[in-house]
Protein backbone atom coordinates (compact mmCIF):
# COMPACT_ATOMS: atom_id res chain seq x y z
CA UNK A 1 0.00 0.00 0.00
CA UNK A 2 1.04 3.56 -0.67
CA UNK A 3 0.19 6.00 2.09
CA UNK A 4 0.08 9.58 0.86
CA UNK A 5 0.68 12.27 3.47
CA UNK A 6 -2.55 14.19 4.10
CA UNK A 7 -4.77 11.50 2.59
CA UNK A 8 -6.69 9.04 4.71
CA UNK A 9 -7.18 6.26 2.18
CA UNK A 10 -4.08 4.33 1.10
CA UNK A 11 -3.51 3.51 -2.57
CA UNK A 12 -3.02 -0.11 -3.64
CA UNK A 13 0.47 -0.74 -4.98
CA UNK A 14 1.65 -2.92 -7.85
CA UNK A 15 5.25 -3.60 -8.88
CA UNK A 16 4.17 -3.50 -12.54
CA UNK A 17 2.60 -0.01 -12.50
CA UNK A 18 4.33 3.30 -11.80
CA UNK A 19 3.44 5.21 -8.67
CA UNK A 20 2.24 8.07 -10.89
CA UNK A 21 -0.32 5.86 -12.63
CA UNK A 22 -1.42 4.26 -9.36
CA UNK A 23 -2.03 7.71 -7.85
CA UNK A 24 -3.88 8.92 -10.93
CA UNK A 25 -6.11 5.83 -10.93
CA UNK A 26 -6.96 6.54 -7.28
CA UNK A 27 -7.80 10.20 -8.11
CA UNK A 28 -4.95 11.52 -5.97
CA UNK A 29 -3.95 15.00 -7.20
CA UNK A 30 -0.49 14.81 -8.79
CA UNK A 31 0.73 16.87 -11.70
CA UNK A 32 2.51 15.81 -14.89
CA UNK A 33 2.75 17.23 -18.39
CA UNK A 34 5.33 14.95 -20.01
CA UNK A 35 3.24 11.79 -19.89
CA UNK A 36 5.57 9.92 -17.55
CA UNK A 37 8.81 10.29 -19.52
CA UNK A 38 10.93 11.83 -16.70
CA UNK A 39 11.12 15.14 -18.55
CA UNK A 40 8.96 17.64 -16.67
CA UNK A 41 9.72 16.74 -13.05
CA UNK A 42 6.28 17.80 -11.90
CA UNK A 43 5.41 14.43 -10.36
CA UNK A 44 8.11 14.86 -7.73
CA UNK A 45 7.51 12.92 -4.53
CA UNK A 46 9.41 12.62 -1.27
CA UNK A 47 9.64 9.07 0.02
CA UNK A 48 9.15 9.20 3.79
CA UNK A 49 9.23 5.44 4.44
CA UNK A 50 9.88 2.34 2.36
CA UNK A 51 12.49 3.48 -0.17
CA UNK A 52 14.22 0.12 0.17
CA UNK A 53 11.17 -1.47 -1.50
CA UNK A 54 11.44 0.71 -4.61
CA UNK A 55 13.28 0.30 -7.88
CA UNK A 56 16.54 2.20 -8.29
CA UNK A 57 16.40 5.45 -10.25
CA UNK A 58 17.42 5.12 -13.88
CA UNK A 59 19.57 7.55 -15.90
CA UNK A 60 16.66 9.72 -17.11
CA UNK A 61 15.27 10.09 -13.59
CA UNK A 62 18.68 10.86 -12.12
CA UNK A 63 19.24 13.55 -14.74
CA UNK A 64 15.88 15.21 -14.01
CA UNK A 65 16.35 14.97 -10.22
CA UNK A 66 19.75 16.65 -10.60
CA UNK A 67 18.21 19.42 -12.73
CA UNK A 68 15.58 19.94 -10.03
CA UNK A 69 18.29 20.01 -7.32
CA UNK A 70 16.23 17.37 -5.51
CA UNK A 71 17.92 16.03 -2.41
CA UNK A 72 17.95 12.54 -0.89
CA UNK A 73 14.61 10.78 -0.74
CA UNK A 74 13.11 12.53 -3.75
CA UNK A 75 11.87 10.53 -6.71
CA UNK A 76 9.75 11.02 -9.80
CA UNK A 77 6.47 9.15 -9.41
CA UNK A 78 6.44 8.37 -13.13
CA UNK A 79 9.71 6.44 -12.84
CA UNK A 80 9.07 4.84 -9.45
CA UNK A 81 7.75 1.37 -8.73
CA UNK A 82 7.33 -0.37 -5.40
CA UNK A 83 7.36 -3.95 -4.20
CA UNK A 84 5.76 -3.09 -0.88
CA UNK A 85 4.46 -0.45 1.48
CA UNK A 86 5.48 3.19 1.12
CA UNK A 87 4.71 6.48 2.76
CA UNK A 88 5.15 9.51 0.48
CA UNK A 89 4.57 13.23 0.24
CA UNK A 90 3.51 14.71 -3.10
CA UNK A 91 5.67 17.80 -3.50
CA UNK A 92 3.39 19.91 -5.70
CA UNK A 93 -0.20 18.60 -5.54
CA UNK A 94 -1.74 22.04 -6.10
CA UNK A 95 -0.40 22.15 -9.66
CA UNK A 96 -2.83 19.40 -10.68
Amino acid sequence: MIRVEGREQPVASSPAVSILVLLQRAAVPIHTICGGRAQCGRCLILVLEGSERMNRPGPAELLRLKALAAGPGYRLACQSYTRGDLRIRIVNPSAA
